[in-house]
């Protein structure tokens, strides 16, 4: 049986909106080289798993947690944000597809970055954590593609 988003007549659930704030700011500093904040927004269950913007996938917590930890060394980005293309929240699941945009130096040179993502949280213990995530680059559209 799916858990209700609130639960009346006690402790309050972490709305979808502090938990996509909370998000939003770990994320933020995943991309500075720090991931701890967004670690600490994931699920715990060998059920995540990350296809990040490097290539590839890990699943499983474990594998998870050495991914970003990987991943927010190389990363080295600035001004972070999101812009957010649909949100989906029910019950015990919610889904984000957002374009992030961020500033990224490499060999002293800075690029605009744009990742496409989509994350897929669940209500875990009355907090939104995050199961799934795909991110990468968003190429440019061919103008010859309908």
């Amino acid at each position: 049986m799916p858990l209700p988003a609130r639960i009346s007549g006690g402790a309050m659930n972490e709305s979808w909106e502090e938990a996509r704030a909370r998000c939003e700011a770990a994320l933020g500093e995943l991309v500075e080289g720090k991931s701890e904040a967004f670690k600490e927004r994931w699920s715990r269950s060998d059920l995540t798993v990350i296809m990040g913007a490097f290539g590839g996938y890990e699943r499983g917590w474990e594998h998870v947690a050495q991914r970003l930890d990987w991943a927010s060394k190389g990363i080295r980005a600035t001004g972070r944000r999101s812009e957010n293309l649909l949100t989906v929240v029910g019950q015990d699941l919610a889904c984000t597809v957002d374009l992030e945009h961020m500033e990224r130096t490499i060999d002293g040179r800075t690029d605009h970055r744009v990742l496409r993502c989509t994350q897929v949280y669940r209500l875990e213990g009355g907090q939104w954590k995050v199961i799934v995530r795909h991110a990468d680059e968003l190429a440019t559209k061919d103008p010859e593609q309908r």
